[in-house]
């Protein structure tokens, strides 16, 4: 599925459904370059989901969790991980069981990540567009074509 984003408060309807969609287990994998704002829209997932007023990057911390009525949320950068078998060490088969887990730049832990992980990979078209591509089980690309169907 791709949808294109024109501005920041499409990332944020985008959030927001996706927030609405989501579920225990799910685990969903962001990539695409610096600067295309997967972390605008994980925090806007986050922020819906919890009530959180500010999601912070977990860039340096490498995991950030928040709490979403009885189920953990499990915000990862990958981006300074070392070796993929330290992934072991941030409660990352806690996550995978248990949680809902939002990962950015999971390239490195690919081989430990089930098939069914939702995939958004975005792209700049020019400064305020980007282009979004999900990969995912056809039941969850379903919900949100039909929310956009349903909001034109």
């Amino acid at each position: 599925m791709k949808i294109i984003i024109n501005n920041e408060n499409e990332t944020i309807k985008l959030g927001l459904i996706i927030a609405k969609i989501s579920s225990k287990k799910n685990i969903f994998c962001f990539k695409g370059d610096l600067g295309t704002g997967k972390t605008t829209l994980i925090r806007a997932i986050i922020k819906n989901l919890t009530n959180v007023k500010e999601v912070l990057s977990p860039t340096f911390p490498i995991l950030l969790n928040y709490q979403y009525n009885n189920i953990t949320i499990y915000h990862y950068d990958m981006y300074r991980l070392d070796k993929p078998e330290d992934v072991w060490n941030l409660d990352f088969e806690e996550a995978l069981n248990n949680g809902i887990v939002f990962i950015e730049w999971p390239e490195i832990i690919e081989p430990f990540l089930p098939k069914s992980k939702i995939t958004i990979t975005i792209s700049i078209i020019n400064n305020n567009t980007r282009n979004i591509k999900i990969l995912a089980e056809k039941d969850f690309i379903n919900q949100i074509e039909n929310y956009y169907k349903s909001n034109d």
